[in-house]
């Protein structure tokens, strides 16, 4: 499991690394670009022509490496969130469908304990990743 919790954790430093790469390397293209065109006015246009290509790459390069910025969505752990909610949602609605106390055995009295263990601690937000 720690493996694999490092393999993420290692893609997404590794994305984000690129995106910081990728925007350090394009604003000083962009400059340069920028000052040559201000200096060959005739040409003008053609060297300003790949900055709005720049600026779409580097925002698809930011919504890869961090997802949205208001909502999380699009990003790599965004999935694995979802799955966790419809799983609880399930959970409370089959807990409800459950029968009464007093009908249920000894041992699925123990087992309804323990889920609840579980429930309390992962509403109290424990994440590892």
């Amino acid at each position: 499991m720690y493996k694999e919790l490092q393999k993420k954790a290692r893609k997404k430093v590794e994305a984000k690394m690129g995106f910081y790469i990728c925007a350090i390397v394009f604003s000083f293209t962009t400059i340069i670009l920028l000052m040559l065109s201000f200096y060959l006015p005739a040409i003008g246009f053609w060297l300003r022509l790949p900055i709005p290509a720049f600026i779409m790459v580097l925002v698809i390069l930011y919504v890869t490496a961090f997802g949205l910025p208001t909502t999380g969505a699009l990003s790599k752990d965004w999935q694995e969130e979802e799955i966790e909610k419809e799983m609880l949602k399930l959970y409370r609605q089959k807990k409800a469908q459950l029968p009464p106390l007093d009908e249920l055995s000894e041992t699925e009295i123990l087992e309804l304990k323990e889920l609840e263990q579980l429930r309390k601690k992962w509403e109290w937000g424990e994440d590892y990743v």
